[in-house]
């Protein structure tokens, strides 16, 4: 827990320290820190809060309560110039009487660097983007895409204590995209800059960030590294929201917790051993990774840790293939789970499968998924 008050720490560049902003029919308050050259990822599904959060602390918008921190500084009550805070905004905001040249090397020569200095910038980063050849021409003649990588070598050329990135690739094609994410997060570390990056794709955020805020209802969700929440999300509905698994509710828990037994409609899981109590007696979801069903090699009858059903689609993915299998029985409708199996693997729509899961890949979340 951030304490509200507390001074700089070591490492650090951004604490939020119960940052809040209401409307009358939305709300915001979030806490998280950042430590000082970490590129974070914030998370979430469409109208959860994200780009406002962003536009507090870039002081386009004033909190209601809170503290904004950066670099040890409170800058809450400070206008967005004088937080040394870089922003690339879904409206990117070029200056449209310059060339892209003049855009990109603005904060340099802002700065004071010297006309060599700003050349080589200008330069450098232009070609890690891939628009080179759009230095001499001025904003209103680019596609959306071009103006987008504008923005973005026109905040990291002014090198921020801070930089915030609010869907920075959302316009561009998907080739483009996947492979410029890789050389922004290569850039962004090489130069030790801190970065917070807004996106509603899970993917995105997976490959360019050290760690990840989920972000639900105005709140944080969920945190953590990106393997630790990829293998393992730590709630019902970041897994569903993540889209890395099936996430069943549990209708009832029994054994003892070190070997777990979650009921669900389709049928009984052992479960990861825990110590302590049974977790979540409440409301819980059961959880695997897609890929964690295996083919059976049983007879195929019910039994506990086993999947039967049909078949509704199967495509190929590279490196895996994609199986949507309906699931029922006596108790319930059927239930829709997507699998990953196997590329090799090729089974046909109406077949039936029998599939088994080993407790050790079975997780019992708090809460649903919905």
């Amino acid at each position: 827990m951030l304490e509200r008050g507390e001074g700089p720490r070591a490492g650090e560049m951004l604490r939020l320290e119960r940052l809040a902003k209401a409307w009358p029919d939305f709300r915001i308050e979030v806490e998280l820190g950042m430590s000082r050259g970490e590129i974070a990822a914030v998370l979430g599904p469409s109208g959860c809060g994200k780009s406002t959060m962003l536009r507090l602390v870039a002081g386009l918008e004033r909190p209601d309560s809170g503290r904004i921190v950066v670099g040890g500084r409170d800058v809450t009550a400070l206008p967005p110039e004088r937080r040394g805070i870089g922003m690339v905004f879904q409206d990117l905001a070029l200056f449209p009487h310059m060339s892209v040249g003049a855009n990109i090397a603005y904060g340099p020569r802002m700065r004071g660097d010297s006309r060599s200095a700003r050349s080589l910038a200008v330069r450098s980063l232009a070609e890690s983007l891939e628009i080179g050849e759009l230095l001499n021409r001025r904003p209103n003649s680019l596609s959306g895409g071009e103006r987008q990588r504008v923005a973005l070598a026109r905040s990291l050329a002014a090198r921020p204590d801070l930089i915030l990135l609010d869907e920075p690739l959302s316009s561009l094609d998907a080739s483009l995209r996947r492979r410029l994410r890789s050389e922004i997060a290569d850039r962004l570390r090489s130069v030790g800059m801190t970065a917070i990056l807004v996106t509603h794709d899970p993917e995105e955020a997976f490959a360019m960030a050290d760690r990840i805020f989920i972000m639900r209802d105005g709140g944080i969700e969920a945190s953590g590294l990106p393997e630790a929440l990829y293998e393992s999300p730590p709630t019902a509905w970041s897994a569903a929201f993540l889209g890395r698994g099936p996430v069943l509710e549990i209708l009832g828990l029994e054994g003892p917790a070190s070997r777990p037994i979650a009921k669900t409609a389709i049928g009984d899981f052992a479960c990861r051993p825990r110590g302590g109590a049974i977790p979540y007696a409440g409301e819980s979801s059961l959880f695997f990774l897609a890929s964690a069903p295996k083919l059976s090699t049983g007879s195929g009858e019910s039994s506990q840790n086993r999947l039967r059903g049909i078949v509704v689609s199967s495509y190929f993915a590279g490196y895996c293939r994609r199986v949507s299998i309906a699931c029922s029985s006596a108790a319930c409708a059927p239930v829709a789970l997507e699998l990953e199996l196997p590329a090799e693997q090729r089974p046909r729509t109406g077949e039936t499968l029998c599939l088994e899961i080993d407790p050790g890949s079975c997780d019992i979340l708090p809460g649903l998924s919905k």
